[in-house]
C-alpha cells in the first residue's frame, strides 16, 4: 500500500494521480481479455416489454429483510448497542402486505455486524414456506478477514442453506455493489468483477451461474455497474427464473436498480434520529469519555 509523508490535503494530488494510473490499468488489462470474458461467460439478455415486471411478480409472495445498527462507542463510553431489523412481506398483484420487526442489545465485546447478519437471516428463515421468494440485503458467502468469524459466518449459512433446500424455498442474496473478484480471478486478473464486466455487459443481460455449495452472478439492472446475486446451489436449474424474479423487482422499485422488496425492507429498518437520540439518552448515564471530547473541534 502506497503512504507518503505530509497529510491527507498535502498529498490529494498525488492520490489523483495514483487512482488515474490505477483506473488506466484496469482499463487496459479488461482490454486485452474482453474477447475471452464474452466468449466464456455466455451472457444472456431478458426481453422486456410494457409492464413485464408487474406480470412476472403477479401473484409472488416476496420477503425481504434488512438492519440498521447503532454500534457500541468505546471512547464514550457506551458498552451496548443495538441493531434493529425489519422484515416486509408482499403478495404482488393482490393488495396483501405486511411487516415486522426485532430489536436486539449488543454487548462491546459482540461482533455487531455477525450478529446482525445472523438476526437477518434468522427472520428469513422463519419465512421459509415453500412457497415465498426471499430477498436478503448483501451476501450469502461469507467474507471475513478473521477465521473465527469465518467459520461462524459459514455455520449460519450453512443453517439458511439446508433449511432453504428442506422447505424449497428460494432465497437470494443481492449485492449491489460487489468488490468480489472471483470472475476476473478466472482470467488471472486481480480486479473487481463490475469492473471487468461493466463493459461488455448490456441493459437487461446476466452471466450464468458460476460457484457450487452457493451460486453466484452477474445482471445489469441500470447502465452502470452489474449488481451481484446469490443463492444455494439446488436452486441452479432454476436460474432463468431468478433471473426474472431480480429483474422485475429492481424494475418496481424506485430506482429501477434495487429490489423493491429490499427497498421498503431497507425503509423501515433505518433507525431515525428520533429513536437514535432516545436510545443515546437511555444509556447516557454510562457517562462520556472526556479523550472523546478532547477530540471535538
Amino acid at each position: 500500500m502506497t503512504s507518503f509523508d505530509g497529510s491527507l490535503i498535502e498529498n490529494i494530488n498525488r492520490f489523483r494521480e495514483i487512482l488515474t494510473r490505477y483506473n488506466e490499468e484496469i482499463e487496459r488489462k479488461r482490454r486485452s481479455i474482453e474477447h475471452r470474458i464474452v466468449e466464456s461467460l455466455d451472457i444472456q439478455r431478458i426481453e422486456i416489454d410494457d409492464k413485464w415486471y408487474l406480470k412476472v411478480l403477479n401473484g409472488r409472495r416476496v420477503v425481504g429483510v434488512d438492519g440498521s445498527q447503532i454500534a457500541p462507542l468505546r471512547e464514550l463510553g457506551i458498552p451496548i448497542g443495538v441493531i434493529q431489523t425489519a422484515r416486509i412481506w408482499v403478495v404482488h398483484g393482490r393488495g396483501k402486505f405486511g411487516k415486522s420487526y426485532r430489536t436486539t442489545l449488543v454487548k462491546l465485546e459482540e461482533n455487531i455486524d455477525l450478529k446482525r447478519f445472523q438476526l437477518e437471516l434468522e427472520m428469513l428463515m422463519e419465512e421459509m414456506d415453500g412457497r415465498s421468494w426471499l430477498f436478503f440485503d448483501g451476501c450469502l458467502m461469507p467474507y471475513a478477514v478473521e477465521q473465527s468469524v469465518r467459520d461462524k459466518l459459514n455455520k449460519i449459512v450453512s443453517r439458511v442453506i439446508e433449511a432453504s433446500e428442506k422447505t424449497q424455498t428460494p432465497i437470494i442474496g443481492y449485492i449491489d455493489k460487489s468488490f468480489s473478484k472471483d470472475i476476473a480471478m478466472r482470467f488471472g486478473l486481480d480486479i473487481y468483477d463490475i469492473f471487468l464486466l461493466s463493459d461488455v455487459m448490456d441493459i437487461f443481460s446476466y452471466t450464468q451461474p458460476f460457484g457450487d455449495r452457493i451460486c453466484y452472478a452477474y445482471l445489469m439492472v441500470n447502465p452502470s455497474m452489474p449488481a451481484r446475486i446469490e443463492y444455494p446451489e439446488w436452486m441452479r436449474d432454476m436460474h432463468d427464473e431468478v433471473v426474472k424474479i431480480v429483474f422485475a423487482e429492481c424494475l418496481l422499485g424506485k430506482t429501477k436498480g434495487y429490489p423493491y422488496i429490499l427497498e421498503r425492507a431497507h425503509h423501515y429498518s433505518c433507525i431515525d434520529a428520533k429513536a437514535r437520540a432516545s436510545f443515546m439518552k437511555a444509556v447516557k448515564s454510562y457517562g462520556i469519555s472526556f479523550k472523546w471530547i478532547s477530540k471535538i473541534k
